[in-house]
């Protein structure tokens, strides 16, 4: 080994014992004798040349076995840090990944669960001393040259073992180093030398000394081997500090997205909508392009950008992509042979890190930095659905409790890809009926074909807004002359465009967006059937519905429900209750029979009636007020009971504070009538 120091080399001697960490090479405290110390210039630093040392050599048995060469790495009496993992297959962007399986299953509880299956290389053994053959010595300077398929640019290590004829492999030889210096290059290893007994070899390569894959196996027994741009297979060296792997996962927060904003400290894509610091403390990493496999604890971030704690050693660049993960591992298993099988949490749609570090004898394991780190999207794989839901079927009606909407019937006509159905979103267009009548109307008739509308004061429409005439419904896609004129798409939502005549009124429906979500394979199970869900959504005509359904491929073709061709021109939710006035005894002529009634907050009006204990022998009218001013009339016909109806549609909403009083216009003429209640539904 060769290495520059500085003040770490005074009082250094050559002969002298040192010790070396340097864990891409396994070596963890180990001994060297240093053979010699070349000082540089003024004797700022100096070159130090060792040999590795093992104090066995030195005791009378010379710790020697029946191998011709001294292994280069660890022997048995020393544990190492063994080489990470290397995964099973290979990605369409050309990447090593774990291979990955997902099956569901259900927990004791009935639940369901993902579990994931996931597959790696297991390093090989180095066989025993006694049985092992030599470790193979070779010229340390690589030899570049053309007639390959290398590409330029770039640095490869090599290593090579040796095989006997049992297929004992002995453990690597040292590395050499080879620089690419252009494309279509070829390396060659010289000066190959291998023990009595050595009937093969095998050579591997890798882009780091620690992340080597077989490019080589079982070659014949030669001074020399050229590498023309052989694959990596993916077997990696036998490992002698492999005991384990420990399998970790985390949860992704920001899925994988195209890098557009970037510096030493930031990353991020213009079109994100992160929260301001929603994600700090998490972790950033680089997962595809250049800097991948770089992670950094997040700082900071705005609503498009991510700032890191510490500066990329690489920095991302447009060819990159970036995800931001939960901030710690969470513990999966422990495994010596491959597969292994783990559950995740079962979020259909959310994708999930998982990762593998080898480990050994005393659970020390290699480099997180250098260990894979696989994402898989939950529910890729175990289950039925491979494409959208089909377009939904559901019904809107008056809820039971009081001023509500429900939402009852959501089915589809085949349970095809609705296996991970999460939700369904509803979107109610609606006018608030405490508004009372609306203000604006059509200062014009309108023809069926018409798709302009005047009206006779300014609206305050947006292009989008839905409009209600009469039960048309209509969306405006402009607005002109300050207001007054719309420029409108006719019969949407599967309305009928109709004649509409001068001061019709023009509704501007308010719109609402309820998300509605389901248990993981909830349609086909007994409790779809029977299943509804309520909306608080009081004095309001809502005159449609449009829902679609999301399941782990994405939305539903949208579905409308109309509610304009009732009798009311619309599902009218009102508020409950009802107010009354009652009258004891007989009737008669009075301009304020009761006490005023005053309302304690504003309401729409379902329907006025009033009933009489005892017939009267003539018609009775009744006139109900609202602060004093008419608001409807009732009748009783001569020896009726209960008088006519006002529908409450065509009266205005009762405001808050305001007062109802009751005359009596009319009684009978022999048998007045009496015990009279007049009831207000709300």
């Amino acid at each position: 080994m060769q290495f520059d120091t500085s003040i770490k080399g005074f009082g250094i001697r050559p002969g002298d014992l040192i010790t070396v960490t340097y864990l891409t090479e396994g070596f963890n405290r180990q001994l060297f004798r240093v053979l010699k110390i070349s000082p540089a210039t003024n004797y700022r630093t100096c070159t130090i040349t060792a040999q590795i040392h093992d104090d066995a050599w030195y005791a009378d048995t010379n710790g020697q076995s029946t191998s011709a060469w001294g292994s280069p790495q660890p022997g048995n009496n020393t544990v190492g840090i063994p080489r990470p993992l290397i995964g099973s297959m290979i990605d369409a962007n050309g990447n090593i990944q774990f291979g990955i399986v997902e099956t569901d299953s259900r927990s004791s509880d009935g639940t369901a669960e993902a579990s994931l299956s996931v597959s790696f290389s297991v390093p090989g053994p180095i066989a025993q001393s006694g049985t092992a053959p030599g470790v193979p010595l070779l010229n340390l300077v690589a030899t570049t040259g053309t007639g390959g398929t290398l590409t330029g640019g770039q640095t490869l290590y090599y290593a090579v073992s040796a095989l006997d004829s049992q297929g004992n492999e002995s453990a690597l030889s040292f590395m050499v180093q080879a620089l690419v210096p252009q494309d279509d290059s070829s390396v060659t290893l010289t000066g190959l030398s291998f023990a009595a007994g050595t009937s093969g070899f095998t050579v591997y390569r890798g882009v780091t000394p620690a992340n080597m894959m077989q490019i080589a196996s079982n070659q014949p027994v030669s001074g020399t081997f050229t590498d023309a741009g052989l694959s990596c297979e993916l077997l990696g060296p036998p490992d002698v500090n492999f005991d384990h792997a420990n399998f970790y996962w985390r949860m992704e927060l920001v899925p994988e997205i195209e890098v557009t904003i970037y510096s030493t400290i930031t990353v991020g894509n213009g079109t994100l909508q992160m929260g301001m610091n929603a994600y700090q403390g998490m972790t950033a990493r680089i997962t595809k392009g250049a800097g991948a496999g770089q992670e950094r604890i997040v700082a900071s971030n705005d609503p498009t950008s991510i700032t890191v704690s510490t500066p990329w050693t690489v920095e991302p660049d447009p060819t990159s992509s970036f995800a931001v993960a939960e901030a710690a591992w969470h513990f999966a298993a422990l495994t010596q042979s491959s597969p292994m099988q783990f559950v995740v949490p079962n979020l259909a749609g959310e994708v999930v890190q998982v990762t593998g570090r080898s480990a050994n004898v005393n659970n020390v394991e290699c480099s997180a930095a250098l260990s894979l780190v696989t994402r898989w999207q939950i529910g890729g794989s175990g289950t039925s659905d491979t494409d959208v839901p089909g377009m939904p079927f559901f019904g809107l009606s008056q809820g039971q409790g009081e001023g509500t909407v429900e939402l009852s019937g959501l089915a589809f006509a085949d349970l095809k890809n609705t296996q991970t159905v999460t939700s369904a979103t509803l979107t109610l267009y609606y006018w608030n009926e405490l508004l009372g009548t609306a203000a604006t109307g059509l200062a014009g008739a309108v023809g069926t074909s018409d798709t302009t509308l005047t009206l006779n004061t300014p609206g305050t429409c947006l292009p989008g807004t839905i409009l209600q005439v009469d039960r048309e419904l209509m969306q405006v896609t402009a607005v002109a002359s300050s207001g007054t004129q719309y420029t409108v798409v006719r019969a949407i939502q599967g309305t009928t465009a109709g004649a509409h005549g001068l001061g019709m009124p023009v509704y501007q429906l308010t719109a609402m967006t309820v998300i509605v979500p389901f248990p993981d394979r909830f349609f086909g199970s007994p409790y779809c059937g029977s299943w509804s869900y309520t909306i608080v959504l009081p004095n309001v005509r809502v005159a449609s519905g449009q829902l679609f359904a999301t399941n782990q491929i994405g939305n539903s073709p949208t579905a409308t429900t109309l509610l304009t061709h009732s009798t009311d021109s619309g599902l009218r939710t009102l508020s409950g209750g009802q107010y009354s006035i009652q009258v004891d005894g007989f009737l008669a002529v009075d301009q304020s029979v009761a006490p005023a009634l005053v309302v304690e907050a504003a309401h729409s009006v379902m329907d006025v009636y009033a009933i009489m204990g005892t017939a009267a022998d003539a018609t009775v009218q009744l006139q109900l007020n609202l602060n004093g001013a008419l608001y409807c009339q009732l009748t009783f016909a001569a020896g009726a009971t209960l008088s006519s109806s006002v529908d409450g549609n065509t009266l205005p909403p009762l405001t808050a504070g305001a007062q109802l009083t009751l005359s009596v216009l009319s009684v009978g003429q022999v048998l007045p009538g009496g015990d009279l209640t007049v009831l207000v539904r709300l």
